[in-house]
Order: structure tokens, then C-alpha cells, then sequence
């Protein structure tokens, strides 16, 4: 790979608003050694296709490898590319920077940006944080290496060519907030939407009425429920997730043996009812299941991009 930073886009930006991209979710290691992980992807990779793969930064503040790392390996030992998550929350902008410009020169071009998980919530709930730049403030900083300088101005001695996503939670709590925020990391220049986790395709409609059309491509996440307990957690104890009445109803009147297969389907009809709006999905497999991502996504008809 060249670091003269005049490389193409990546993969994934060229898709993006042209083809239905599909990304997966992927936890790095607790350790050192990622293959027992990979091994189910490259099994994955035999039966569907993937854009890319999300290398999570330390979900549930839980002590991880590196999504820096995670992501290099991924690109190197799978040969497909990676979506490096970004969380503001754990580095101040001086370690931001420099995570960044790290990630150009391991051939890591994809990025999404977020605020990451209270550390309280973790592994280290005594952990500080360093929030001294905002989510759409760092998607500006990385838009300035596109062109070739940092966030005060100073040139770089090579311009990067990443592709930036922006997080948008659809928690209707806090929606004009988090629409306000979403305007913010447009202007600043992100190339795309990454939502979290959505169960009722009202969400997804209502939030396009909302904004008169997303302003850019939306991947959806898609989290494929696994059991009726599974989902009451969700929607009791995770902040922002709220498991529609229907879909809960609907895993409770199911068999044991078949709830898994009908948080199947309900995936794949929230796929179908805003398959027009959406440009991919990022699918979260809950407990490591990567083969829900082949289920969740089998008999798409074919697609049209969402005029922007």
C-alpha cells in the first residue's frame, strides 16, 4: 500500500448509495489471539458475502484488543475491510490523532466514529474518561487529513483517504438532541450513517419523515433476537433499546426451540418493511452467532438506492 495518501476510495465508500453493503459486527479478543474468531468468519465468508467487518472499541468498556489492531488483522489475515470504531470517550484528541494516522498507514480507511460506553459500566468502572473532543469535531479532524492537515491547520506530510461514518441513535427519548448532533456530523463532513441497533421499522420511518430523507446512507443495525429472555434484557436493561410490544409478544408465543428462528424472521421482515430507505446493514450477532448473518439476509430481492 502506498502512504502518499492519493490512494482510492475504499471498497466501502464506493459502494456506499450504489450497492446494499452489508457489515458484521466482530468483538476483538479479550487477549491476544483473535483465530478461534476468525475461523468462524472465514466459515461465514464461505457462505455470504460481507463489505466489511466492524471492529468494535471496547464494547461495554470491557478490556479488549485494540480495534486498531483488530482491524489490521482482519484486513490482513481475512482480506476483507475493516470499519474501525472510533469511541471519543477513551483518548484525548493528541491519542486520537495519533490512533488515526496509524490506522491510514496499516491500510485502515474505514472508520466510524462514536462516543464509546461509560467505563462505569465495565471492567474498570473507576476508569476516567477523556472526552475533550466531540463526535462530529473528530469526524472534521479526519475529513482535515483527507486534505491534508490536522485540526489546527499544520500541514501533514501526507493527505489521508479515509471514509467516516457517523453513530445515530433512533432512541426516541432524546431524538431532537440527537438530530441536532446528527446535522453537526454531517456538516463536518461524515460519509455515511451507522445506526444503533433497530427492531421496529416505525423507527426507521419515522426518523426519514423526521429529516425529510436521511442525508446520507444509512446502514442499519440488526441485532437477530435470540430468545424471549434475550429480549426482555434488551429492552429492560440496555439504555436506548426498545424491543417493539409485537416482536416481544411474538418471541414469547414461540417454543423454546424456535425463538431463535423467530428473531430471524423479525429481522428479516424489519429488513423488508425499510428496505427502500436504508443503503446496507450492520449485523450484530448476538453471542458470536455469525451464521444469523447468512439467515438474516437470504432472499433480499433485489435493491434500489434511496434517493438522497
Amino acid at each position: 500500500m502506498s502512504l502518499s495518501g492519493v490512494e482510492e476510495p475504499t471498497s466501502l465508500g464506493r459502494k456506499l448509495g450504489r450497492e446494499f453493503v452489508v457489515t458484521v459486527e466482530v468483538h476483538p479478543p479479550r487477549g491476544i489471539d483473535p483465530s478461534k474468531t476468525f475461523a468462524k468468519l472465514r466459515t461465514l465468508l464461505e457462505t455470504t458475502h460481507v463489505d466489511a467487518f466492524n471492529a468494535t472499541d471496547a464494547p461495554l468498556a470491557q478490556a479488549r484488543m485494540s480495534a486498531l489492531a483488530m482491524s489490521s488483522l482482519i484486513q490482513s489475515q481475512l482480506g476483507v475491510e475493516a470499519l474501525m470504531h472510533v469511541a471519543t470517550r477513551y483518548r484525548n484528541l493528541l491519542a486520537l490523532q495519533g490512533d488515526i494516522l496509524g490506522a491510514h498507514a496499516m491500510g485502515v480507511r474505514n472508520v466510524l466514529v462514536l462516543m464509546g460506553d461509560s467505563p462505569d459500566i465495565g471492567d474498570f468502572p473507576g476508569s476516567v474518561t477523556f472526552s475533550d473532543v466531540t463526535s462530529s469535531a473528530l469526524v472534521r479532524m479526519i475529513k482535515r487529513a483527507n486534505l491534508g492537515e490536522d485540526l489546527n491547520g499544520r500541514a501533514l506530510d501526507q493527505a489521508t483517504s479515509f471514509t467516516v461514518g457517523a453513530m445515530l441513535s433512533l432512541d426516541r427519548a432524546n431524538q431532537d438532541a440527537e438530530f441536532a448532533s446528527l446535522e453537526r456530523k454531517v456538516a463536518a463532513g461524515a460519509d455515511f450513517i451507522l445506526t444503533q441497533s433497530v427492531f421496529d421499522p416505525e423507527v426507521i420511518a419515522h426518523a426519514h419523515r423526521a429529516l425529510g430523507g436521511f442525508p446520507l446512507p444509512v446502514i442499519m443495525g440488526v441485532l437477530p433476537l435470540r430468545s424471549m429472555r434475550h429480549a426482555e434484557f434488551l429492552h429492560t436493561r440496555v439504555p436506548g433499546m426498545r424491543i417493539p410490544e409485537y416482536a416481544r409478544n411474538a418471541m414469547a408465543a414461540a417454543p423454546d426451540a424456535d425463538q431463535g428462528s423467530t428473531g430471524i424472521t423479525l429481522a428479516k421482515e424489519l429488513i423488508g418493511a425499510v428496505y427502500d430507505k436504508i443503503a446496507g446493514v450492520y449485523v450484530i450477532p448476538a453471542f458470536g452467532r455469525y451464521q444469523t448473518v447468512v439467515e438474516v439476509l437470504e432472499g433480499l430481492p433485489p435493491w434500489i438506492p434511496p434517493q438522497l
